[in-house]
């Protein structure tokens, strides 16, 4: 794994910096500071330029240029507190970073926005995003007009978001999903290799080379007994939404220890253990049975009355007696329960687990189906299919079976990892994987919807129109009327996997996606500006020149662009299946995939970011003087600093 020493970047981002302010990059993860001159209450305005805002985004690319791509390096950080970082993660490389000037903070904000819907493209964002602002840079000194580029860029930017909101989608929709279903199709890629492709193409560009096979294995075996083969879109919506709890990690291990484990893995040791010998009835708490006393010191005075105690100890032996009446094998609580209740549970054979997270007792009851006890201080009866006890590294966890009556199976994803910094990262990895994927299935089920809608009203007028045909007819546009639904063959693993492929949902990594859309966006008609249209063309071809040589990266384009001269003169769908794409022939790249919606949705978050970052008029630097009276301090004197940004639209 090539390291690239963060320390030898400092000279080279001193000079950027340097050209057009007074920037100083410090050590401690690039930390940006601006020395501002006068005493007392003072304002400096910096004026915002195109170079500036280029100079800024130029730096963050420096950064993260070297790490695109399966074959990219690993960025080393440090800090003052000794600790090291190694990672390529693009997310985590730019959260490292502490960055002190307002337009980068925005273009970061811009990217976590981003992340948080896909989990993906991070360090696309930022290369694309440079790229658009040299190709806007080079069109203003092109037209030649000198000090009035501020109007001309703003109208520019604006544009290019009117691009992204209307002409874009028409161009995703009908050039770049049927060339992608076409390519995948040739390559004999089947329905039920697309996870693996997705998932494998996804950690690639984000762990090392040795990590990425095992990462992938252990996801998909996840993925795969959770669904059992049945419904794909309530799967990936669950993990998502529950990913928190349903996995565990483990320091001090190699990632090869990693596994999937049936059950809920709860990271706590059984307080009262007592094998129930297989399914069990469960009762969940939340809250203590007895009256515990916590002092804050070792002297504690109390006053109570002569019969209080007397009436707690019958209280509790009244609430013990209605959990026994419920033939209750386990008790599950949320809070500590004092020892006299630990003592009854040894007593009568009760296993007990104390401080489970309240998240884990929820999923619990929902996925189980609950039963409500009407005693107030019981909470919820359920059915366990086992209790038992596991070994992680070097602790004891409990581990919960449930009988599930939908299609979540619960199971545990067990992460290893080293050391805590590398483990974070595979956590993060991971996290993304089922974000990723859950963007994926929504985007897909809302392309099919509109189709549904529009093959509904395009078979309604057919029917209209020819009334006189024969029955047989009718019956074949039904039938493929109904295959346009969501049936349950869609629901299931294998057909939803298959209908992704052939809507064009996946496109195979290595540049094809950029050079499918620059091509198409020189050749596009009646599809906005022409300008706009080849600003962002030029500007998506950073990312394949990142990925490839130069040679490579001529010889990868000419092939497709040949690739689709061929499949634009055959009509018939039938011999289009016939072509032979070479784009990846001589490429050391993995043959995996990657979510064109995610593709796509990169593409608008860059160009909105633009729009946000080109209408920035000016800087304002303020510093007030600390105020020594504590009474008239304000919320709005909190910083010593403040940066206000002033947009001109």
């Amino acid at each position: 794994m090539q390291l690239l020493e963060w320390h030898s970047y400092l000279y080279h981002l001193k000079i950027n910096l340097y050209n057009y302010t007074s920037f100083v990059v410090l050590n401690t993860g690039a930390k940006w500071s601006k020395c501002s001159h006068g005493k007392g209450n003072s304002m400096h305005e910096e004026c915002v330029s195109l170079q500036q805002s280029l100079s800024v985004v130029g730096v963050l690319e420096c950064v993260v240029r070297r790490c695109v791509g399966p074959e990219g390096g690993s960025v080393l950080l440090t800090r003052d507190t000794g600790e090291i970082i190694i990672t390529r993660h693009g997310q985590r490389i730019l959260n490292t970073l502490h960055l002190e000037h307002p337009m980068a903070r925005m273009v970061l904000d811009c990217v976590s926005a981003h992340s948080q819907v896909t989990a993906d493209g991070t360090k696309s964002f930022i290369l694309l995003l440079a790229a658009l602002l040299r190709g806007i840079q080079n069109s203003a000194d092109k037209h030649g007009i000198g000090q009035s580029t501020a109007p001309y860029i703003r109208n520019l930017a604006h544009r290019l978001l009117a691009f992204s909101y209307k002409e874009f989608d028409d161009i995703i929709t009908h050039k770049i999903l049927p060339n992608a279903y076409f390519y995948c199709s040739r390559h004999g890629y089947k329905s039920s290799s697309i996870l693996d492709l997705l998932v494998g193409g996804y950690i690639a560009g984000r762990l090392g080379i040795g990590q990425v096979d095992i990462l992938k294995r252990v996801l998909c075996e996840f993925y795969h007994k959770v669904s059992q083969g049945q419904d794909a879109v309530k799967t990936i919506t669950f993990l998502h939404s529950h990913i928190s709890q349903l996995h565990t990690t483990v320091t001090g291990l190699s990632i090869g220890c990693s596994e999937v484990i049936e059950g809920l893995v709860v990271t706590r040791d059984w307080s009262v253990w007592t094998d129930p010998n297989g399914s069990a009835k469960a009762l969940i708490i939340h809250e203590s049975l007895g009256f515990c006393l916590i002092a804050a010191s070792n002297n504690i005075s109390l006053c109570v009355q002569h019969d209080w105690l007397s009436r707690i100890d019958q209280a509790l032996e009244q609430k013990l007696a209605s959990v026994l009446q419920l033939q209750v094998r386990v008790l599950l609580s949320s809070v500590k329960q004092p020892e006299s209740v630990l003592q009854w549970a040894r007593l009568n054979h009760i296993a007990l687990l104390e401080c489970v997270d309240s998240a884990q007792l929820d999923l619990l009851c929902r996925i189980s189906g609950t039963e409500t006890v009407p005693h107030p201080s019981l909470q919820h009866l359920l059915m366990l299919k086992f209790c038992s006890r596991v070994q992680l590294g070097g602790h004891r966890y409990a581990c919960l079976g449930t009988f599930s009556q939908c299609v979540p199976q619960i199971h545990t994803l067990v992460l290893c990892g080293p050391a805590p910094g590398l483990l974070d990262q595979i956590v993060c990895v991971s996290r993304g994987v089922f974000t990723l994927l859950e963007h994926l299935c929504q985007s897909i089920i809302s392309t099919q919807k509109q189709l549904n809608e529009y093959t509904n009203s395009e078979t309604d007028n057919i029917r209209e129109t020819q009334e006189n045909c024969e029955s047989s007819v009718l019956v074949s546009s039904q039938s493929q009327r109904s295959d346009l639904d969501l049936p349950q063959s869609f629901l299931s693993s294998q057909g939803f996997w298959d209908r992704i492929m052939r809507a064009g949902g996946v496109i195979p990594i290595g540049g094809t996606f950029e050079f499918l859309l620059h091509h198409f966006l020189l050749n596009a008609r009646n599809h906005g500006d022409s300008e706009s249209c080849r600003l962002l063309a030029e500007a998506l071809l950073c990312v394949p020149r990142t990925l490839f040589s130069r040679r490579r990266f001529l010889d990868a384009q000419t092939h497709l662009l040949s690739e689709l001269k061929e499949m634009t003169n055959v009509q018939d769908l039938s011999k289009r299946s016939e072509l032979k794409f070479r784009f990846n022939e001589g490429s050391t790249l993995p043959v995996c995939l990657e979510s064109v919606s995610s593709k796509q949705q990169l593409v608008v978050s860059v160009l909105q970011c633009l729009n946000r970052l080109l209408c920035i008029g000016a800087i304002l630097h303020t510093r007030t003087p600390l105020l020594s009276h504590p009474s008239t301090s304000s919320e709005d004197e909190e910083g010593e600093t403040e940066n206000l940004h002033l947009s001109d639209y």
